[in-house]
């Protein structure tokens, strides 16, 4: 009876501690929710009933005295190279301006404390947004696949490429002298030969040679198209602070929006760092989110480099320039329409209304008329930058 006992303790022991040991578990399992879901949750709430209170600049010089050192210059050059059957992109020095180095200017301004800048695409990537916008080179590919043999080694494609380069276009014609490579005439005749007989000579003996030429040029095989890609290359984004005099801090692309009527990107400094000279940021937590309180009539305020450095140099330094105007059209989800002046240099200036809050990013507008132009609206920044 004693050991019946004993084993019948041992086993309430037993079960009892599988109890606790289940409870345990479940008390740990329902406290790790309750972390994870307060990691998640209880911030977002906190941002939402505990937002900044806009406080309303009253006036245009405000706006522009708080902001200024935010707005900046953006210099970005690049180049096309190109890669052939997955060869390392090369960039050629031939007399095509395609190849050369370009470079445009925006404008940016900074978003947050480690030196992000929010600008437009069309300023982070130039090359998707040319005259024809056509960015798979299609000419260039023709050219080089007309030129480049297949049987060409790797490692010569740049050298081969820079030195047959103007092959595409044909050597001189037939009989073609300059003036004075010009054949003199001869001052006597030798003998009488029938001019008719040696035409037809000379024009057997051209088409014989032109025909082994031909035999011998169709026996090479040139590159394939699809062997050959152009790869643009950014050299270098840099930006200029308002009061700097030439000094360029270098930048990295780190984000661009998915679709491409949102053209908006996001920069950020090398450093990953806010410049000194810069004490407030554009708040993006104060923007405008719902684009359909914005309505016609009411102030439009930009801030920017339009004609970038040609405008912006002055005897002391770059400086920033203010522009005011109206919104003129509702907001479709995407931009908004405002008659504030701008034009090129000025993609990827802030716009603010009346209080100083931002409600767009200038992107776009009419070369043929002032008067035209359209901002993304403040909230496809403010997903890009979350």
């Amino acid at each position: 009876m004693l050991n019946n006992q004993t084993s019948e303790g041992t086993n309430e022991t037993s079960k009892l501690q599988n109890n606790n040991k289940s409870k345990n578990k479940k008390i740990a399992l329902i406290a790790g929710l309750i972390i994870v879901l307060g990691i998640i949750i209880i911030p977002r709430v906190w941002a939402k009933f505990n937002k900044k209170e806009v406080v309303c600049l009253n006036n245009q010089t405000q706006i522009y005295e708080k902001y200024k050192d935010a707005v900046v210059l953006v210099k970005h050059t690049y180049a096309l190279q190109i890669s052939i059957k997955g060869s390392e992109p090369f960039q050629i020095e031939v007399d095509d301006n395609s190849f050369e180095e370009k470079t445009i200017s925006g404008t940016g301004f900074f978003v947050s404390e480690d030196g992000k800048i929010v600008t437009n695409h069309h300023v982070a990537e130039p090359w998707k947004y040319n005259e024809t916008k056509d960015d798979d080179f299609s000419e260039l590919k023709n050219h080089i696949a007309t030129v480049l043999p297949d049987s060409i080694d790797k490692k010569d494609y740049k050298s081969y490429l820079e030195s047959h380069w103007n092959d595409y276009y044909g050597g001189e014609e037939e009989g073609d002298y300059s003036e004075e490579e010009e054949i003199p005439a001869k001052e006597a005749t030798v003998a009488n030969v029938d001019s008719s007989s040696v035409n037809n000579e000379v024009n057997d003996l051209i088409s014989e040679n032109k025909s082994e030429e031909k035999a011998v040029t169709s026996q090479i095989v040139y590159t394939k198209l699809e062997d050959i890609k152009i790869v643009p290359k950014t050299v270098e984004v840099s930006i200029a602070l308002h009061g700097s005099k030439d000094d360029w801090l270098q930048c990295k692309v780190i984000k661009i929006a998915d679709s491409d009527e949102v053209d908006v990107a996001i920069l950020q400094l090398t450093t990953e760092k806010l410049p000194n000279s810069v004490t407030d940021i554009v708040d993006l937590d104060n923007a405008v989110q719902d684009d359909s309180s914005i309505k016609p009539g009411t102030n439009a305020i930009l801030i920017g480099y339009p004609m970038g450095l040609q405008l912006a140099n002055t005897r002391r330094g770059i400086k920033v320039q203010v522009y005011e105007g109206q919104i003129n059209k509702e907001s479709d989800g995407v931009s908004v329409q405002y008659n504030v002046t701008s034009t090129h240099g000025a993609s990827g200036s802030p716009v603010f209304n009346e209080c100083g809050q931002l409600i767009a990013i200038n992107y776009a507008g009419y070369d043929e008329a002032q008067g035209y132009n359209f901002g993304i609206v403040a909230k496809h920044a403010m997903s890009l930058v979350e």
